[in-house]
């Protein structure tokens, strides 16, 4: 073994990648390997994956920790999260049936609208990332896929489904598939008419520490796993809410992924609405969350590295083009970002609206440009901790977690406009702690809370530089009346946000 005992493995299917992450019963990482795939986008706005190719990713790591000097036969307990909100259709054999629409296909956004008028929900309860428009969507274009489906699952589910023959999901896949009830906490049986399908096509929903089912003897053999090992249900990637950081009252917690999850733990007994839904409650986990997800934080950086950096004659590392954007004085010489890709989910709910620049100049170059996309969504969280004290729910602690935490000056930007000392929590496994926890959980050992707080480590702290208060107050004001504008142009009410008046000035 690599210096301890490993007893808990953890498995988390992304959009492009599988991640392996063996933990010791005391929450510390022993082994960890990644294998990556791609997946197919053949119109724009499509996006196609291939369970095979995670199973195959998945098969593949688990090899990789074999040559790490790992005994997987020691193994004592396992466990999934993965992307959310994406369908893996299955035939009467318990095989694919393609195609397996991405969550961030966007093909759907008619029926998206569709489904709205008729079902009058919450935005944050029927998105077009969602699986009921996808289903809808096949259902209209692709009736003989549909008639072939048996039973529907999603990413992680699907990969526990090869290990164990068991078809079950949680509440949070759920949730974010548009095919729960909310209140009832049950699945709402009569939206599958809609995409003509019926109930018995949905998993048994258990709770993400309850038993997964058995490993089959020929899977645990080809993988070299403990038979015997206990497979426990997990949940979606949506456990990065909760293994951000430590949850503490008045402490707001982004998880900065190439999308954001931004939310706070709520006090027992505390009630917090938005009444224009622009944050919400989120009740699928330990304990109830408020806030809300930006659709493209991190993917933003990417972009703005391939599109001016990557294919240009500079050919410059991401890395490489941070640091350059960040000779940039605060402010990026007046240029302001507005960093809706893809569409915004908070505040504003919908797919059409649009991002871009404003205010180039002759002068200014491609550093500015990197610089304004930096510091655009870092605005677009300041916008959303506006929100929060607006409803009652100020953010007394700012700390942020996960991939994004790594790039070169953001968090510093990210402190400074938002004039919030940051604490970050070091160390990759956002998603894959919660695992661990709900394992530990599942065995007995402890609370979820209890295991959970065991995996962290003291956090670095990133002060804020009280001297940009003034230059970053004024760019924010200028994001403010362009994300309005943006809003309008959407076709959206910008109720209660800052209009754009022809005199240039930001009212309320």
């Amino acid at each position: 073994m690599i210096g301890q005992r490993a007893e808990i493995l953890t498995v988390d299917v992304g959009t492009s990648s599988v991640k392996v992450v063996l933990y010791s019963e005391d929450g510390r990482v022993v082994a960890r390997s990644t294998r990556r795939y791609s997946y197919r986008s053949e119109r724009p706005g499509w996006a196609e994956g291939d369970p095979e190719a995670w199973w195959d990713a998945f098969r593949d790591a688990l090899g990789d920790l074999g040559g790490q000097g790992v005994n997987l036969a020691s193994v004592e307990v396992l466990s999934f999260t993965g992307q959310m909100h994406t369908a893996v259709l299955l035939d009467g054999e318990g095989k694919v049936v393609p195609p397996t629409i991405l969550w961030l296909d966007r093909r759907a956004d008619r029926e998206t609208e569709e489904l709205q008028q008729t079902l009058r929900l919450p935005p944050y309860q029927l998105n077009s990332t969602y699986t009921l428009p996808k289903l809808v969507w096949l259902y209209r274009n692709m009736p003989g896929v549909l008639a072939r489906v048996r039973k529907i699952l999603w990413p992680k589910d699907y990969l526990r489904f090869r290990l164990t023959g068991e078809a079950c999901t949680d509440l949070t896949e759920a949730g974010g598939a548009a095919l729960l009830d909310w209140e009832t906490r049950c699945w709402a049986t009569e939206r599958m008419a809609l995409a003509g399908l019926t109930p018995d096509v949905l998993p048994t929903v258990r709770p993400a520490d309850g038993d997964g089912g058995a490993i089959l003897p020929g899977v645990a053999r080809s993988l070299g796993l403990n038979p015997r090992a206990r497979v426990v249900v997990g949940m979606g990637d949506v456990a990065a809410l909760f293994g951000g950081a430590p949850p503490m009252p008045g402490r707001v917690v982004c998880s900065l992924g190439s999308s954001s999850m931004v939310f706070a733990a709520l006090r027992e007994g505390q009630s917090v609405a938005d009444p224009q839904d622009r944050l919400y409650v989120y009740p699928f986990g330990p304990y109830p969350l408020l806030g809300g997800v930006s659709s493209t934080t991190g993917a933003c950086l990417v972009w703005a590295w391939e599109k001016l950096c990557a294919g240009s004659d500079r050919n410059l590392t991401f890395e490489d083009c941070m640091q350059a954007a960040l000779q940039v004085e605060p402010g990026a010489g007046g240029v302001c970002f507005i960093p809706y890709l893809a569409g915004e989910r908070s505040p504003y709910w919908n797919d059409a609206i649009r991002g871009g620049f404003y205010g180039l100049q002759l002068a200014h170059d491609w550093r500015y440009l990197v610089r304004a996309v930096m510091e655009g969504v870092a605005h677009s969280l300041r916008h959303l901790l506006d929100i929060y004290a607006e409803i009652g729910a100020p953010a007394q602690e700012l700390a942020l977690a996960a991939g994004g935490t790594t790039t070169p000056g953001w968090v510093q930007i990210i402190a400074d406009v938002c004039q919030q000392d940051v604490l970050v929590y070091a160390g990759e496994e956002t998603v894959t702690r919660v695992l661990y926890a709900l394992c530990q959980s599942h065995l007995g050992r402890g609370s979820f809370q209890e295991s959970l707080l065991r995996t962290f480590e003291i956090p670095q702290v990133v002060p804020c530089q009280r001297n940009l208060a003034e230059v970053y107050g004024e760019a924010y004001l200028r994001y403010r009346a362009f994300s309005a504008f943006a809003a309008a142009q959407a076709g959206m009410k910008a109720s209660g946000n800052p209009t754009y008046r022809s005199d240039n000035t930001v009212g309320h």
